[in-house]
């Protein structure tokens, strides 16, 4: 039997908006990517320019660094620093220190950070104020730690 009536043809997307939209997600992709990787490699920190003092400038401030420790000596032998009070202060002082006499902002560094620099006594002084600093309970030789913060500002070249 025949009929008048015609079938319409099955219905169909256009495949180019498909590929569009595929192809716009995978730039995105794509940026995001090379984004995260750049910023992963980028925050590294690099090698710091250190600055040239006159001897006399560097003796001021060994001298000034100095008198700080001595400070904390006494505030720590008089009980007003506990142990990991007086181990901040002794870290920041020895922070202060290289970044008068350098102009590297070690202040900001991380211990993995000042590893990189090559200051070797500023690397294991920091490593040994990191234990009393963020430990629950702090435990260290205070008088010892003073002694080798001295020792290390004095040596200072």
């Amino acid at each position: 039997m025949e009929s008048s009536v015609s079938l319409q043809e099955p219905f169909s997307y256009a495949i180019w908006p498909i590929v569009a939209a595929g192809a716009v997600v995978l730039a995105v992709l794509i940026y995001w990517i090379i984004v995260f990787i750049r910023k992963r490699f980028s925050n590294r920190p690099k090698k710091p320019v250190v600055r040239e003092l006159r001897p006399e400038d560097k003796d001021r401030i060994r001298r000034k660094y100095i008198a700080e420790l001595d400070v904390i000596g006494m505030d720590f032998e008089n009980g007003r620093l506990d142990i990991r009070h007086a181990y901040q202060k002794m870290s920041m002082c020895i922070r202060k220190f290289v970044h008068e006499m350098t102009d590297i902002k070690v202040q900001n560094y991380t211990l993995r950070d000042i590893g990189t620099l090559g200051i070797p006594d500023l690397y294991s002084l920091v490593a040994e104020y990191y234990a009393p600093e963020f430990a629950r309970r702090s435990e260290g030789d205070v008088r010892n730690s003073l002694a080798r913060t001295r020792s290390a500002i004095e040596r200072w070249i």
